[in-house]
């Protein structure tokens, strides 16, 4: 089915109509030696509208609002013609996501007992994997370095765990809530990494764009969320609270639904710390992390269908859970699966984009999730490790 809906849409791709769009825009610029104009819209429309090869058609601009050192990445792609530069993404795309499943497996038993190749088709049919291939974004690069950084922490090497996290900046409305809980589950030790790195990072973005054009960069992230003369994404697209109340402009205005949606995200938000710091030893890492993934993806101020990539790393998790500490209590491992079914149901996820418009329920079945892994996080010490200490 994602094949069939990929050839379809073929020619959209070929025209420039993708998110990669912004990407190969900004890289560019890089290229021309105008990096100062990356959050110039007139810059980046007069880039895009060359992309159609049958002549002008775009009426308005793909904002490029990632920061500058990720055009970094995509430099290189600007010496191909735009399709030649899609393709060769995506097939780094297919690299990466076969990197970060050669790496759990390594880490995870329970995905060491299913061969590789089983594993990377069974991701290639999970949705948010499609959406990031049919747009080509950057979805799966951030999967493969919280998973870097998520080893890193299992291994205790916090401060090499910040470092990977760090260079996940580019999407950090998903990565600062992440470390910040993390933090406050006493893993302070990561920000020895993630400080110099961040740091490290903001140098080279204002070197490539020049310290006015950073300066502006988040007054700059604010008007392209608004701007009538961007190409918007409807909030009923956003699988996060934001879109969950927003996402229904005939049953509540536009300033209240964002100050509820604000204030629910900042309840989970302090919910889900408390449950984190209740966590009764290192077995609950896997679901901590997992825990911290969910609602980071809940609570960001921007989340597309594509950043449910992410998710890859708490089904595994959740998955080795149940598989060494779940032993023989189905209730259990079935409440923790039970929420997370309809976004693993890819034809669910295709009405509601082609048919309903309305992504944003998906956020429902995120909720559920989050308050049993919560809850399972809350507990005791499973009964395996109870069972297997020795007697004093």
């Amino acid at each position: 089915m994602h094949m069939w809906l990929f050839w379809g849409a073929r020619q959209r791709i070929a025209r420039g109509y993708p998110d990669f769009t912004i990407f190969y825009t900004a890289g560019k610029l890089l290229r021309e030696g105008t990096g100062d104009q990356v959050y110039d819209v007139q810059a980046q429309f007069r880039i895009q509208e060359t992309l159609d090869q049958k002549g002008p058609s775009r009426l308005a601009t793909l904002p490029y609002t990632h920061p500058p050192f990720e055009a970094l990445i995509f430099l290189p792609l600007t010496l191909l013609p735009y399709s030649w530069a899609f393709a060769v993404w995506d097939l780094v795309n297919v690299v990466l996501l076969a990197a970060t499943i050669l790496l759990l497996r390594r880490s995870l038993g329970v995905l060491a007992l299913v061969p590789a190749w089983e594993l990377i088709l069974g991701l290639l049919a999970f949705f948010p994997v499609f959406a990031c291939f049919l747009q080509g974004q950057d979805s799966i690069l951030q999967l493969l370095l919280c998973a870097l950084g998520f080893l890193a922490l299992r291994r205790r090497a916090d401060i090499v765990a910040g470092c990977w996290f760090a260079l996940a900046l580019f999407k950090f409305q998903f990565i600062v809530p992440l470390v910040l809980l993390l933090m406050l589950w006493k893993r302070s030790r990561i920000l020895l990494g993630f400080i110099p790195v961040s740091i490290g990072l903001v140098l080279v973005s204002a070197a490539l764009v020049g310290w006015k054009e950073l300066a502006i960069y988040p007054a700059y992230l604010l008007y392209a969320l608004k701007a009538p003369a961007l190409v918007p994404v409807s909030t009923r697209l956003m699988a996060n609270l934001r879109g969950l109340v927003t996402g229904w402009p005939s049953m509540i205005s536009e300033r209240l639904g964002v100050a509820l949606a604000w204030l629910v995200s900042l309840v989970l938000f302090i919910l889900t710390a408390i449950w984190g710091r209740k966590s009764a030893g290192p077995e609950k890492l896997g679901l901590q992390f997992s825990l911290a993934i969910v609602v980071s993806l809940l609570t960001a101020v921007h989340t597309n269908a594509h950043d449910y990539c992410l998710l890859v790393l708490p089904a595994a998790l959740i998955a080795e859970y149940c598989f060494c500490s779940l032993k023989n209590q189905r209730g259990r491992q079935f409440a923790l699966w039970l929420p997370i079914l309809p976004i693993l149901i890819s034809p669910l996820w295709i009405v509601l984009w082609l048919v309903y418009g309305h992504v944003n329920l998906m956020a429902i079945s995120l909720l559920g999730w989050t308050w049993v892994i919560g809850k399972e996080v809350s507990r005791g010490q499973s009964p395996l490790v109870v069972q297997n200490r020795s007697p004093v």
